[in-house]
């Protein structure tokens, strides 16, 4: 009886050992905003397979997303590891200033993140290895140097999250169809991390709160003509989910931005706005996704739509910003 006690403690303590290592990496990792990373390259590559009427093979859907996945988790402990020695004053709860995890550990999680990414890449298609390059290049030099840059960081993460919709794409090719949706996104994650820099101070944030709804907006009319234009490949239906979920994002950029608009605003409901603005995301490159009618798509829009509550929930317990 004696042995047995000992022996359930040491499991629980081991287990709760476990417990706390997990919810460090996924501290590590911002499990919120890993979730909206696939989309990005799924995005793309539904776009380019609707305009030129090309499919894709399953493996290679699921390649291009965990492509998204490994190269933005290598950044975002770069990131962290970069940041070391701020963290130890402004955010010591951090995994790395903490001690939750060693930095060796973080540094074997950056070369596995960054030779998966790669690998994967380069068995997909030579196009989609040379995208991945320049989306690791782009992500060193956010990590290394524009990110203390105000607007030149904000425009280099935009860069980020816009050429990873270009690595779906460039998996069959190339459209002119992509262009507005790269844009758009591009622009939209500049104008989010512009807003992030300011979101530790109290602030009465002016009409530039809505410039990211602009941002979805103006990059849905643009590819309308083009949409018009090639009318017989996309379906009532399509038409029918893809409006309702751009309504969606539209929704979501609008009101997040309407709770800060001109009043005095405390360093947690900015972090709420970005929070919300990252998240709308999701139903973004849902939208784009569903253009391209198939079982696949519906199935991966309603799993898009099915993480956005999901990252409200995780976003309680794991920072977005």
């Amino acid at each position: 009886m004696h042995f047995a006690n000992r022996r359930n403690r040491f499991q629980s303590r081991r287990s709760h050992a476990f417990t706390l290592k997990l919810r460090a990496w996924l501290q590590l990792f911002r499990l919120p905003n890993l979730l909206t990373v696939p989309g990005d390259a799924l995005a793309g590559a539904a776009i380019v397979s609707l305009f030129r009427s090309e499919k894709l093979p399953g493996w290679t859907l699921l390649a291009l997303g965990m492509i998204s996945l490994f190269l933005y988790g290598m950044g975002l402990v770069q990131n962290d590891w970069v940041d070391l020695h701020e963290d130890r004053f402004h955010r010591p709860e951090r995994p790395l200033p903490s001690k939750r995890l060693s930095t060796s550990n973080a540094a074997l999680a950056f070369f596995i993140c960054l030779i998966a990414g790669l690998l994967l890449a380069y068995a997909v298609a030579w196009r989609v290895f040379l995208h991945a390059l320049l989306l690791s290049a782009l992500i060193w030099l956010y990590n290394l140097y524009s990110k203390k840059r105000y607007y030149a960081g904000s425009l280099n993460m935009g860069l980020c999250r816009g050429v990873s919709l270009l690595l779906g794409a460039s998996a069959l090719g190339w459209h002119s169809a992509i262009v507005p949706v790269f844009i758009a996104q591009t622009a939209y994650i500049y104008f989010v991390t512009l807003f992030a820099e300011g979101e530790n101070r109290r602030q009465i944030p002016d009409s530039k709160v809505f410039l990211p709804m602009l941002c979805f907006l103006l990059g849905w009319l643009l590819n309308l003509p083009l949409m018009v234009y090639f009318h017989s490949r996309i379906s009532l239906t399509s038409w029918l989910l893809a409006g309702a979920c751009m309504m969606l994002a539209l929704m979501a950029a609008g009101a997040a931005a309407l709770r800060v608009y001109n009043r005095s605003v405390r360093p947690d409901e900015m972090r709420g706005y970005i929070g919300a603005l990252i998240r709308a995301l999701l139903p973004w490159q849902a939208a784009w996704l569903v253009l391209h009618e198939g079982a696949w798509t519906v199935v991966i829009m309603l799993v898009l739509l099915q993480m956005w509550p999901l990252t409200i929930l995780l976003n309680k317990e794991f920072s977005q910003s």
